[in-house]
C-alpha cells in the first residue's frame, strides 16, 4: 500500500479492510464493476465469493446480488512531530523537582537541535518498526453498477 493508491470497500463503514490496492481510481472502479458483474452472474461461485472478501472486504452471507461498492484514496498517517511537547514536558518535570531554579530549563533549545531530536525519534521509530501502518481513506465515492449503461440486471 502506498500513499495515493485507491482501494475498494463493500460498505461505507469507517473501517476499510480490503487487501487489493490500485494505482488509479479508474483501475479500482473497473475491478469493482467486473467483480460484481461476475458475482451476480453466479452467486454460488466460491472463487468469486473469496474475491469479494479479499478485494471488497464484503462477506456475502446469502445469494443476493450486489450492486453497490465504494472507492476511496489512501492517505497514510504520518509520524507526528511532538518534539516541542516532549521538550516542554521534560522542562516541566525538571522544574517540578528543582523549583524556580529550573524555570528556564530548555528554553534555549535551537530549532536546529529540535529538528535533530525529531530526526532521532523518527529514525528510532523507523528502525524498530513503530511508524504508523494505519491510513485514512479520502475522496470516498459510491459506485452503483445499476447506473452504468453496460450493466444489465
Amino acid at each position: 500500500m502506498k500513499q495515493g493508491q485507491w482501494m475498494l470497500n463493500g460498505s461505507d463503514y469507517e473501517r476499510w479492510e480490503a487487501s487489493t490496492y490500485f494505482d488509479t481510481k479508474e483501475e479500482a472502479i473497473n475491478h469493482g464493476i467486473n467483480l460484481l458483474e461476475k458475482y451476480n452472474r453466479n452467486t454460488q461461485d466460491e472463487k468469486t465469493r473469496n474475491h469479494l472478501i479479499d478485494d471488497l472486504a464484503l462477506y456475502p452471507d446469502d445469494n443476493k446480488q450486489i450492486y453497490v461498492f465504494y472507492v476511496g484514496q489512501i492517505e497514510k498517517v504520518g509520524f507526528p512531530d511532538l518534539t516541542y511537547r516532549l521538550l516542554e514536558n521534560i522542562a516541566e518535570d525538571v522544574c517540578d523537582v528543582a523549583g524556580e531554579y529550573a524555570e528556564d530549563y530548555l528554553d534555549d533549545v535551537t530549532e536546529e537541535h529540535r529538528e535533530e531530536l525529531q530526526y532521532l525519534i523518527h529514525d528510532w521509530a523507523k528502525r524498530h518498526d513503530y511508524l504508523p501502518s494505519c491510513f485514512l481513506v479520502e475522496g470516498i465515492g459510491e459506485i452503483d453498477i445499476r447506473n452504468l449503461e453496460e450493466v444489465k440486471e
